[in-house]
C-alpha cells in the first residue's frame, strides 16, 4: 500500500485521467455553494495572492480494463465537478464530460441550474476579465492531492480528513470557514479563536469530580440555544440542526480585501465600524449595558445579539464566545451568584420534580456541592417529553437575557415556566413537533418587545393559558401543579 500526497494546481489535478467512481453520491452543490467558491477565488486574485488553497482531493488510484491507469474521486468530486463548470463557461473546456467523469441523471438538474448561475455571475463579475480568472484558477489555485493505490485505505482517509474517523459535528464545519475569513488577523489571533473553541468542546464543569466527562457546549448551544432560537424569532419552524443548516451561521465578511456588495449591508459595515471606533476610542468613557449586573467576563461583547446578521471571521468567533460564557452562568456553574435565584429555581422545577417541600433548600444545597447534577434530569424531569420542553424553556430564557438584561428577565422567568410547561396539560405525550410549535409566538413578543411594557403581552397569555386549562390542572406532577396554582392565585389577585 502506498500513499502520495502533494500540492498541485488545478490544472494539474485535472490532467489526470479522474473518474467518479458508481458507489459516489451525487452532485449536490446549490448555487450559495458555488458563489462561495467563486467569491474566495475572485477575493484571493484580487488581492493579488499568488497561491489560493481549494481543499484536498482523495484519489484512488486504479486501472480501468484496457490497461489506462485511472484515479477515482473518493473525495474533492464536489469542488472538481463546481471547476469544470466554471471553466467550461470562460471558454476554457468544451465538455464537461471528459474521459471517465460521467455523471448520473439525478446530477444533471444540480449541473445545468449552476451552469446558469454561473453564466450569470461570470457576466456580471467578469465582463472583460475571463481569461485571467481562468488562468488563475488552473496556476494559482491549488489542491492537496492524496493518491492512495487501496480503496480501503482511501476511505479510511476520507474518514480521517472528515473527522478523525467519524464523522464531524455539525458545527465544527463552521470552525475552519470562519478561520479562513481572518485572513487578516494575525495568526496568534486565529490560533486563540481555535482554542477558545475547542475549549468550549471540552468543558470541564466539574474539575473535582474524577472522570465526570466533560461537557460540549457548542453541540448545546448550536443545537438549541442559537438555532432554533434564530428560526423561532423569524417564525419559522425549528427542527434539529444538521450540517445542511450551516449556512444560517456564515454571513458576509468585512475587511479591505471584502467590499460589502449590496445596500443592505450598509447599516452592518456602521455597525461593525463603530464598534472598532468604540474599543480604540470610547471604552472606559462610555459605557454599555452588560446583561448580568455583576460578573460578566471580558469574554463577552455587548454588542451581539442572537438573532444578529452573521459577520465572518473574528467577529462571529466573539459572538460564539458571548454565548458560551452566558450559558455558563445559566445552566452549568451552579454554585456561582450569578442568577442564582433563577439557577435554584431551574434546577427544582426542570430538573428535580421530586422533592419535599422542606428538603428543597437542602436538595438545591447538595446540588450545588456536586455541580454535575445540574445536568442531569430526575424524578420524573428524566422523559423525553419534558426534555423538549425544558430546551425550548431554556432557549427562551436564553433570549429574553440576552435581549433585556438580568433585571427584566427575573421578573418574568417563572411567566415564560408556566407558559412552556402547561404543554404537558394540552398533550397525552409531549412529541419533539409539539414542542417545536409551542414557543413560536412567545418568541415573537420577546423579539418584537421595544420596553419592558411590550413583555405585558406575555403575562396576559399566561391568563388566557390558565383559565383555558384550569379545569385539567390535574394532570400535571404536583410540584408543578402547585407552582402553577400559584399562579393562578397571583393572576387573580
Amino acid at each position: 500500500m502506498s500513499i502520495e500526497a502533494k500540492i498541485c494546481t488545478v490544472g494539474d489535478v485535472l490532467g489526470d485521467n479522474l473518474a467518479i467512481p458508481q458507489y459516489q453520491r451525487p452532485y449536490c452543490w446549490t448555487p450559495t455553494n458555488v458563489m462561495q467558491l467563486l467569491s474566495d477565488i475572485q477575493t484571493n486574485m484580487i488581492a493579488g495572492k499568488r497561491e489560493y488553497r481549494i481543499g484536498t482531493v482523495i484519489c484512488h488510484k486504479c486501472q480501468e480494463e484496457s490497461g489506462v491507469q485511472k484515479y477515482n474521486m473518493v473525495d474533492g468530486q464536489q469542488r472538481i465537478t463546481t471547476i469544470l463548470i466554471v471553466l467550461k463557461e470562460l471558454g476554457e473546456i468544451n465538455k464537461i464530460e471528459r474521459r471517465n467523469i460521467r455523471y448520473k441523471r439525478n446530477s444533471v438538474e444540480r449541473i445545468l441550474e449552476n451552469c446558469n448561475f454561473i453564466k450569470g455571475w461570470i457576466k456580471d463579475n467578469l465582463p472583460n476579465d475571463k481569461k485571467a480568472f481562468a488562468d488563475y484558477i488552473l496556476n494559482n489555485c491549488k489542491f492537496v492531492e492524496v493518491i492512495v493505490d487501496n480503496l480501503g485505505e482511501a476511505f479510511q482517509m476520507f474518514d480521517t480528513q472528515n473527522g478523525r474517523g467519524k464523522s464531524l459535528e455539525a458545527y465544527n464545519l463552521l470552525k475552519a470557514f470562519h478561520i479562513r475569513a481572518m485572513d487578516q488577523n494575525s495568526q496568534e489571533e486565529r490560533i486563540q479563536c481555535d482554542r477558545n473553541w475547542e475549549g468550549a468542546t471540552q468543558y470541564d464543569a466539574t474539575p473535582d469530580i474524577h472522570n465526570d466527562p466533560n461537557e460540549d457546549i457548542l453541540r448545546q448551544l448550536f443545537g438549541e440555544q442559537l438555532f432554533k432560537s434564530r428560526l423561532w424569532c423569524r417564525n419559522e419552524n425549528a427542527k434539529a440542526f444538521t450540517r445542511g443548516d450551516i449556512e444560517e451561521f456564515k454571513g458576509f465578511t468585512i475587511d479591505k480585501n471584502h467590499p460589502i456588495d449590496f445596500p443592505f449591508q450598509n447599516p452592518f459595515l456602521l455597525q461593525y465600524m463603530t464598534e472598532k471606533f468604540y474599543h480604540n476610542v470610547l471604552a472606559g468613557t462610555v459605557g454599555t449595558k452588560s446583561r448580568l449586573e455583576t460578573g460578566e467576563t471580558e469574554k463577552t461583547n455587548p454588542f451581539v445579539n442572537i438573532n444578529q446578521e452573521i459577520i465572518n471571521g473574528r467577529a462571529f468567533f466573539e459572538y460564539i464566545e458571548t454565548y458560551v460564557e452566558l450559558y455558563k452562568k445559566m445552566f452549568i456553574e451552579l454554585g456561582s451568584y450569578q442568577l442564582s435565584e433563577f439557577k435554584r429555581f431551574y434546577y427544582l422545577y426542570c430538573l428535580a420534580y421530586r422533592w419535599e417541600d422542606d428538603d428543597a433548600q437542602k436538595t438545591w444545597e447538595k446540588a450545588s456541592l456536586k455541580q454535575n447534577a445540574f445536568r442531569n434530569a430526575i424524578g420524573g424531569a428524566e422523559r423525553v417529553g419534558d426534555t423538549y420542553l425544558r430546551e425550548t424553556y431554556k432557549s427562551l430564557c436564553f433570549v429574553l437575557l440576552d435581549k433585556f438584561g438580568e433585571r427584566v428577565f427575573l421578573r418574568y422567568y417563572k411567566t415564560l415556566y408556566r407558559l412552556v410547561y402547561l404543554t404537558r396539560i394540552k398533550y397525552a405525550s409531549v412529541r419533539f413537533s409539539t414542542a417545536m410549535s409551542v414557543p413560536t409566538p412567545l418568541f415573537s413578543i420577546i423579539f418584537r418587545a421595544k420596553g419592558e411594557t411590550g413583555l405585558l403581552e406575555l403575562t396576559n397569555k399566561l391568563t388566557v393559558a390558565l383559565k383555558e386549562q384550569y379545569d385539567h390542572i390535574d394532570k400535571l406532577p404536583t410540584k408543578l401543579k402547585t407552582f402553577v396554582m400559584e399562579g393562578i392565585d397571583n393572576e387573580q389577585q
